[in-house]
């Protein structure tokens, strides 16, 4: 009895000279190093715990997003878009026009300039909100933005006919796959993805005919041309090509430059052979046109050959014009392919209305390109983890750039963001 007595007071004498020892270690912080003494009373004390970040957001403008509270346009929210939490295919598809969206549940009409516009130029209150979403400061555009959000219900009366569905990935890997469908139902498809999506791939050109009258390749690593690759090697899938478009450079600088994926490309090229020579369209040149039935694809530039980044810099953009909005794809063009394709090309011809985020979103073209573009919508070839930056442990644990990006694109103002990590996406 006096044995476990004697214990604790022992174990009780001991807590209290370690939390003396502490508190004399935090001392000292706070008089000889004054701005490290918040940091060492959380590593020693565990206290108080780190608040979450405040922000002023007008009531309006609160969504709940993956676990965590987030805004989003006013204007977006009435015409009922979502965050992308709702389910694809549903049956509450927003009317999006050129100059202004329609409410689809009052009728009233929200002009799209006044939507894209910084939400704290409004006239409503603000609240204070808690947000549990890392928003470190950081130098450069977008830094004092949050991130923009996904919409995930279809976006229609914007193509005049045609319609735009982005594939989303069937594996954990990003991954491109945009298939075109025109006004008489003529098929256009860009990259295609990985392997692993080639069936459902298969399936949604099966289920339009299966006949695709323009394959575009924007260059050749597997998370975009995987899928053609299995389409060509396998042609009892169904599925018949009429003409693909591509600029490959010989098999020796994709060895020199990138040899642990060179043989893909040879595998690609072989792969070809099953076409008959007048499909095969490898020798594309800047400005040239292709038009397929009420489309017109314009090549914007010849390949890159940057010694960094080189096969992804590599990338050919195509712009393709839909009734006339224009659609721009990327591939996976750096920021040095980005600097040198407005360099090469007026801000006039690059301006569009919808983009595909270079390289999935991150690490791709520098936010100058963006500005420039000035699109009202992005594609995203984003899996969630992705899209969050996030290596396994929470949001922005990795280090991806996606957030850098989504905060760029807040800062331009870009009301509409489709993602594939909601599965596939529709514009018509």
């Amino acid at each position: 009895m006096h044995r476990k007595k004697d214990e604790y007071l022992e174990e009780k004498m001991k807590r209290w000279v370690l939390l003396t020892k502490k508190a004399c270690v935090m001392a000292v912080c706070a008089a000889l190093l004054p701005g490290a003494y918040e940091t060492a009373r959380q590593s020693l004390l565990g206290w108080p715990r780190q608040a979450v970040q405040e922000g002023m957001i007008p009531d309006g403008l609160i969504v709940k997003k993956q676990g965590f509270e987030t805004a989003m346009d006013v204007g977006a929210m009435s015409s009922g878009w979502n965050s992308g939490v709702g389910t694809v295919g549903s049956s509450s598809a927003a009317a999006v026009t050129s100059g202004s969206n329609t409410d689809t549940q009052t009728g009233n009409t929200v002009n799209a300039a006044a939507q894209s516009s910084n939400s704290s130029g409004n006239g409503s209150s603000p609240r204070v909100i808690r947000s549990g979403s890392r928003s470190d400061v950081k130098e450069g555009p977008g830094k004092e933005w949050d991130a923009v959000m996904t919409v995930a219900t279809p976006i229609t009366g914007y193509l005049g006919g045609s319609k735009l569905t982005l594939l989303a990935n069937q594996t954990n890997t990003q991954m491109l796959s945009v298939l075109v469908e025109t006004n008489n139902g003529r098929m256009i498809m860009i990259d295609g993805g990985t392997e692993g999506d080639s069936g459902h791939l298969v399936e949604s050109l099966l289920a339009r005919g299966g006949h695709v009258d323009a394959w575009l390749i924007t260059h050749p690593h597997s998370d975009h041309v995987g899928a053609l690759k299995d389409i060509l090697t396998h042609p009892e899938y169904g599925v018949t090509i009429g003409n693909i478009y591509y600029s490959f450079q010989y098999q020796g600088w994709y060895q020199d430059n990138e040899a642990y994926r060179a043989d893909l490309v040879g595998e690609l090229v072989n792969a070809f052979q099953i076409l008959p020579p007048q499909a095969l369209h490898g020798d594309i040149v800047k400005g040239q046109e292709i038009q397929v039935d009420n489309v017109k694809i314009t090549v914007m530039n010849q390949p890159y050959l940057f010694s960094t980044n080189s096969i992804n810099n590599s990338s050919v953009a195509y712009m393709l014009d839909i009734n006339g909005k224009k659609a721009l794809f990327l591939g996976d063009m750096g920021e040095e392919a980005g600097k040198q394709l407005i360099a090469d090309n007026s801000p006039e011809n690059l301006k569009c209305d919808i983009v595909q985020m270079a390289h999935h979103g991150q690490d791709g073209v520098g936010f100058e390109v963006y500005k420039i573009l000035s699109p009202q919508i992005c594609l995203w070839g984003a899996p969630g983890w992705l899209w969050n930056n996030d290596s396994g442990s929470g949001v922005d644990s990795g280090n991806w750039k996606t957030i850098e990006t989504r905060k760029w694109m807040a800062q331009l103002g870009v009301p509409y963001h489709l993602c594939i990590k909601d599965g596939d996406q529709v514009i018509q």
